[in-house]
């Protein structure tokens, strides 16, 4: 390595370690996709709090994966919605419940049967309505209570029960039960595996179902069938499979083991009410579960057509409403859309028109002749395709008279007002609000040359650089006078010749036109014609005669007339 090389080296061998590592980061994917993974989160947090941006982008990507996902997994998304579904589902039964036990209280309200009598007195002092009594009193069974308990340590983890049964401590129920099922392992089990699996209590019937680390424990009104209890096991193996280790931990906070009781509630949907005859029989369940399927069908069938229909009322109104567009025919079948009619070509697109209705393009077939629109919104268009509108004009139309507002150039105004006859539909043309944006530099070229002045030493002399000025002025005027058509103008030249008050009088007038007409003579040399104006009052200088070289000029002024527009 030479002595360049190591001072590069020395000077600039940081500067090159830095941009190795950048340029490693840049080209390395899994170091541009660490990179990317450490900030995401964060850039959408903070993309969704500055605007809804974020949520329009991921809506459509997210639903689409959602659909996906259930049509793949139905059971997953199943599981994870039981939550939201249990109590809703568990609400509508117990509504659905209260209902019929107001039907059963009206039926034998009036009731003077001796077993009526007796339970209408019976549910007085138990202080429920004589509804709900009578619908106790008609069950096989069902299941009034639940207790979640850990195996560990007794406590109790969760508890359940319907609304009309009376619960006074729960923890203290779970406790009682706890020392019992002790003091059944330790009097009547020498190797102390035994365990209280049922126990009568009058009316009730309390069940104890044993997992590995909780017990279940149902309280039960009524005689419940065996195949109950295979049931609640499954119920309990569920809670286990989801809860199992923070049961086994539970050392008394709830929020270990979150939704818990809406695994619970699932005993309580257990009941069986008596059949008010022996020989009663209801329609076989298959044909129940068809009727069912039949009427599920024929409502989603239903909704559908329902919702269809709304989206093609829509696509009529919105292409009814769009400029350019004229809808012949619109057919629905399913839940696709034809569409046949005239279509402009500035008008908007027919499959964008149905995309903003939310219809997208796979479910439309468009058949469009094309025309020309003669609705104002098409009419300012074309204008603005035709004429080569610029971005500081705004074209509209209000029956057939094209009005111009903004400003443009003097000349795109004059090209405007010779060709807008040939926009079919426009029969006039407005052009109050157009102010030319060109039109003022040049008034402002013409007063900047007006009133100029070019002096004399003496006779037609010209004061030393006065002639070159005079002949540069000349072709500049001359430029300006060819440009004065183009902003709608006409130029006039005036001389005014001068003389200062020494000499004769009749002299000095006669000097002022001959140096006007010299002024003239230059000027036409450059094209420039002239009028010569005599004003001795102004021109001449009065009062004792004396030489003043100021007054030995040359004035050209400059007149503006305005020309005829165009018909």
């Amino acid at each position: 390595m030479n002595d360049l090389e190591q001072l590069k080296e020395l000077l600039f061998g940081a500067e090159k370690q830095a941009l190795d590592s950048i340029s490693e980061r840049v080209e390395r994917r899994e170091i541009r996709t660490a990179d990317v993974a450490d900030i995401l989160p964060e850039a959408i947090h903070q993309s969704h709090q500055k605007n809804g941006e974020l949520v329009e982008s991921l809506t459509q990507p997210v639903g689409e994966c959602l659909q996906q996902a259930l049509r793949d997994e139905p059971e997953t998304y199943a599981d994870a919605l039981y939550p939201v579904m249990g109590p809703a589902i568990r609400k509508s039964i117990m509504h659905a419940l209260r209902n019929f036990s107001q039907q059963i209280n009206e039926a034998v309200e009036h009731s003077v049967s001796p077993k009526g009598m007796k339970w209408r007195w019976q549910a007085s002092r138990a202080g429920i309505p004589y509804g709900e009594y009578v619908l106790q009193k008609t069950m096989r069974y069902r299941v009034e209570q639940a207790y979640l308990i850990s195996r560990e340590n007794g406590l109790l983890v969760d508890h359940v029960h319907h609304e009309s049964s009376k619960i006074k401590d729960s923890d203290a129920v779970s406790a009682m039960f706890t020392a019992i099922q002790d003091f059944v392992k330790e009097s009547f089990s020498p190797d102390r595996t035994g365990r209280l699996e049922s126990a009568d209590m009058g009316e009730f019937t309390l069940w104890a179902v044993h997992g590995p680390h909780a017990l279940l424990v149902c309280v039960i009104r009524g005689v419940p069938p065996k195949s109950l209890r295979t049931d609640l096991t499954a119920i309990l193996e569920r809670i286990h499979f989801r809860y199992g280790d923070a049961i086994r931990e539970y050392k008394g906070d709830t929020s270990t083991i979150p939704d818990v009781e809406v695994e619970l509630e699932r005993c309580l949907q257990f009941e069986a009410r008596e059949e008010s005859g022996k020989n009663r029989k209801g329609p076989p369940v298959p044909i129940v579960i068809l009727l069912l399927l039949l009427v599920s069908a024929a409502v989603f069938l239903g909704v559908r057509s329902w919702m269809y229909s709304q989206q093609q009322d829509k696509l009529d109104a919105a292409l009814s409403a769009t400029p350019g567009i004229y809808v012949t025919d619109l057919e629905r079948s399913g839940g696709n859309f034809a569409v046949r009619g005239l279509r402009d070509p500035l008008a908007m697109d027919v499959i964008d028109v149905a995309e903003s209705v939310d219809i997208p393009a796979d479910r439309l077939s468009v058949s469009m002749q094309p025309f020309q629109s003669l609705q104002p919104e098409i009419l300012a268009a074309r204008a603005a395709q035709m004429f080569d509108k610029p971005e500081s004009v705004e074209f509209s139309v209000s029956g057939t008279t094209l009005h111009v507002t903004g400003s443009a150039p003097w000349a795109w105004r004059q090209q405007l007002q010779t060709r807008f006859s040939g926009l079919a539909g426009v029969e006039a043309l407005d052009l109050s609000g157009l102010a030319a944006s060109d039109q003022q530099q040049f008034v402002d070229r013409v007063t900047s040359l007006d009133e100029t002045r070019f002096y004399f030493r003496s006779g037609v002399q010209l004061a030393e650089g006065n002639e070159d000025k005079l002949r540069e002025y000349a072709a500049e005027l001359r430029q300006l006078m060819d440009d004065a058509p183009r902003f709608g103008y006409a130029v006039s030249v005036v001389l005014r010749g001068s003389t200062d008050s020494s000499g004769d009088a009749a002299a000095n007038a006669a000097l002022a036109d001959r140096r006007a007409s010299f002024a003239a003579g230059l000027l036409a040399s450059a094209g420039v014609a002239a009028r010569i104006v005599r004003q001795p009052d102004y021109v001449i200088a009065e009062g004792q005669p004396r030489e003043d070289v100021s007054q030995r000029h040359v004035q050209v002024d400059l007149q503006l007339r305005s020309l005829p527009e165009p018909p």
